[in-house]
């Protein structure tokens, strides 16, 4: 009996991880160990108490290293699939981390100091214009993978793994 359970409750979560993958057009992908470190060694520098936020925070493996990163700054972590989100949380045992199950897009994107997103091209496309919509000056998106079109970033970076992955460094100007 307990192992039926366990299988249900294990369908239960790959189905609700598929269901939002499917509706969302992406699964939640961790940033790798190796790409993570790369963005963690070329962050700018972040004043005391300024906002960073993780648009599309999945399982949670960058919201923990900014927020390890960025001690003195709030992390704002939105992830709108279920079981990542919670999982994230579970797992969170940062106080500057504060998680949300929201859609970003529907998030106000002014206070923040550093955007970071690892998101497909549709989503960055549907990104793009509430970026140059909301985010004032000296605001910095980092990206990686995927590049905001028509964009030209500061810098590139690439990082020491197996796909040379590419990190892109924008500063609103």
């Amino acid at each position: 009996m307990i192992e039926i359970l366990f299988l249900f409750f294990l369908l239960m979560i790959i189905g609700n991880v598929l269901w939002y993958s499917w509706r969302f057009g992406i699964t939640p992908t961790p940033t790798s160990r190796k790409v993570g470190k790369s963005i963690i060694d070329i962050l700018p520098f972040i004043k005391e108490d300024q906002r960073i936020y993780e648009l599309g925070s999945g399982w949670g493996t960058m919201s923990f290293a900014l927020a390890t990163h960025y001690p003195q700054c709030e992390i704002y972590a939105f992830e709108i699939s279920p079981i990542p989100y919670f999982f994230s949380k579970l797992l969170n045992g940062r106080k500057n981390i504060l998680y949300a199950r929201k859609d970003f897009l529907s998030v106000p994107l002014r206070q923040a100091s550093l955007i970071f997103c690892y998101l497909y091209p549709g989503a960055m496309e549907s990104l793009k214009e509430k970026l140059q919509n909301e985010l004032q000056a000296g605001t910095w998106i980092i990206t990686h993978t995927f590049a905001i079109r028509g964009w030209i970033p500061n810098k590139i970076f690439h990082a020491n793994d197996l796909y040379n992955t590419p990190i892109y460094i924008y500063l609103i100007k």
